[in-house]
């Protein structure tokens, strides 16, 4: 398994890659418009990526603050979209149960914090509305997301040996998206999910995909000699989990008719439009590496 310190360093690598990798394409005549209108984004993600390295690598208080505060934006942000749909929710008390819980449960059984969560989620996908009052059915909502994904994320930052893959699913979620980005802008025809996310592209989705599994095998071969399947399969764990929380943040602001969380970065929108993927994609997998053996 790697250290934090490796881990934080391979972000710094990817983002150099990253920077090489448009320079190489904004020369390209094909591809110079495309690059263009992409450098902003890349300059936004560079400071969230070396934001969430830093943060990880200094670790202990610093960290669990960082994500302690990260739980209460996202709750903050959560529930001002669903108040638009219904005045019931209130922003202030839903950013301080986020933080309040997940720190909580992470003096708990964390394994058995996540199994709860995970019953919850099932029964959420049962897509039949639990409440007819639609304001007990937006703060059930919240509940499911971003609720149960952020409790579990900020108990796993306190229980030290899920930190680790907290840090490697932000890395496999970041190389996903920018992959699937970057693929989606170059090759994308097919809308993947018009009706939730219509930026999303099938062909974009597929480059990302496959792009991530194909680095995080080679990655993981050269940082920590882990065996190429077993790289590729918590890529892919990761991939579908970053989907999901797209698509499940995306949902909650179709529901409330609004485009997008309250902003905090340009380019990038409200700490939720950035962390959605990464809240569902970290939980689950530091939770997944309490339950089977993913090494």
């Amino acid at each position: 398994m790697p250290s934090i310190e490796i881990l934080s360093l391979t972000c710094f690598a990817l983002l150099a890659i990253g920077y090489v990798l448009f320079a190489l394409l904004s020369r390209v005549p094909a591809t110079t418009r495309i690059i263009k209108e992409a450098w902003p984004i890349l300059h936004a993600e560079t400071v969230i990526v070396a934001t969430v390295a830093t943060a990880f690598w200094v670790g202990g208080w610093v960290l669990q603050l960082c994500v302690l505060a990260l739980a209460a934006r996202v709750g903050y942000e959560a529930a001002a979209v669903a108040r638009e749909r219904s005045g019931a929710v209130m922003p202030i008390a839903f950013a301080v149960i986020l933080p309040t819980f997940g720190f909580a449960a992470s003096f708990l059984a964390f394994g058995l914090i996540g199994w709860i969560i995970l019953g919850i989620l099932l029964l959420a996908l049962a897509g039949k509305p639990f409440a007819k009052d639609p304001s007990v059915q937006a703060s059930l909502d919240l509940a499911v997301f971003p609720a149960a994904p952020a409790i579990l994320f900020v108990a796993a930052s306190i229980h030290e040996p899920a930190v680790v893959w907290m840090l490697i699913a932000f890395i496999l979620v970041e190389t996903f998206d920018s992959y699937a980005l970057l693929g989606g802008k170059l090759f994308g025809r097919t809308k993947a999910f018009p009706g939730l996310s219509p930026n999303k592209t099938v062909e974009g989705l597929l480059i990302g995909a496959v792009m991530l599994m194909a680095t995080a095998a080679i990655a993981g071969k050269i940082v920590a000699d882990a065996p190429v399947v077993t790289a590729a399969n918590v890529a892919l764990i990761v991939g579908v989990l970053t989907i999901i929380g797209d698509l499940t943040a995306s949902r909650l602001k179709r529901q409330s008719g609004v485009k997008d969380y309250p902003r905090v970065l340009p380019h990038q929108g409200g700490i939720l439009d950035i962390t959605d993927a990464w809240i569902v994609a970290g939980a689950g997998l530091a939770w997944l590496s309490q339950v089977v053996d993913l090494t």
